[in-house]
């Protein structure tokens, strides 16, 4: 049974499409209206010279959780909502005094400060939370090197392995007298002619295919080919906006051909069709 913890990051951060849009749609929301409810707070229970702090939490935690991006319509929509129940004339948007533009722009700097300390330590938690799942898969594939389970295993364990750490479908293709053939696949991985032709590519010349180039343009897959005396393999990840060209920058995909080569050295070379 899943924990509190996790049950909270997979909303805070889904994986799949259907709970991301969902998520987006929640974000929208809430920064919308936390402003207006620390707006009602501030007018129901504090002098107008410390109800600007009301509206510093909601700012801070719409940046944790989003970015920089929700916590801009935050800060908008605390503008307006100290205006609205802070500023005299009260429960009006309008401003009379040069004074009460002073006091909005006071809030400004508040808010600036709390989203960007909100926006940093997202950027952090973003950072552990990925090379904790990196670690995780790499711990999984050593697993599946060293148990005495068939080949198969490994091509399998290595897929899953790239798509724990890039949080997206992979695959692993292996060279079987001159054909790729899909060895591993994750997350419900398939590949098409498009995909196999940049596959092909990335093993004869023995150069990544995708990546931003124009090779593999066609595929839905990033490709790293590996290619030794003992095995000739494709490694493919689902193109994800940034995800593979980081990937490649922290030596995951070196990692995992490192792991495959070694669990396939020790074990009869076959592939299943």
């Amino acid at each position: 049974m899943p924990s509190v913890f996790e049950a909270c990051r997979a909303f805070l951060w889904p994986a799949d499409e259907s709970r991301r849009v969902r998520r987006s749609v929640t974000l929208i929301l809430c920064a919308i209206v936390s402003p207006l409810l620390a707006g009602l707070a501030a007018d129901a229970f504090s002098p107008s010279g410390v109800a600007v702090l009301w509206f510093a939490p909601p700012i801070f935690l719409i940046a944790l959780w989003g970015g920089l991006a929700p916590a801009a319509l935050t800060i908008l929509v605390s503008l307006m909502a100290f205006d609205y129940w802070i500023l005299p004339p009260r429960h009006s948007l309008i401003l009379t005094q040069a004074s009460d533009l002073w006091m909005a722009a006071g809030l400004a700097p508040c808010a600036a400060l709390a989203s960007i300390l909100g926006f940093r330590l997202r950027a952090q938690w973003r950072t552990i939370r990925r090379q904790e799942r990196r670690s995780d898969a790499l711990r999984l594939l050593s697993h599946a090197v060293v148990a005495q389970g068939p080949v198969e295993g490994v091509y399998a364990a290595a897929a899953d392995a790239l798509s724990r750490a890039y949080e997206a479908p992979a695959v692993v293709l292996i060279d079987r007298e001159g054909q790729l053939v899909l060895a591993g696949a994750s997350r419900g991985a398939s590949v098409g002619a498009g995909d196999l032709i940049a596959a092909r590519w990335a093993l004869d010349n023995n150069a990544p295919a995708g990546l931003g180039n124009a090779v593999g343009a066609e595929s839905l897959y990033d490709f790293w080919p590996l290619s030794t005396p003992n095995l000739s393999a494709v490694l493919g990840v689902e193109r994800q906006p940034g995800g593979s060209e980081d990937g490649l920058r922290d030596g995951v995909v070196e990692l995992v051909a490192g792991y495959l080569l070694a669990g396939a050295r020790q074990r009869p070379f076959y592939v299943v069709r």
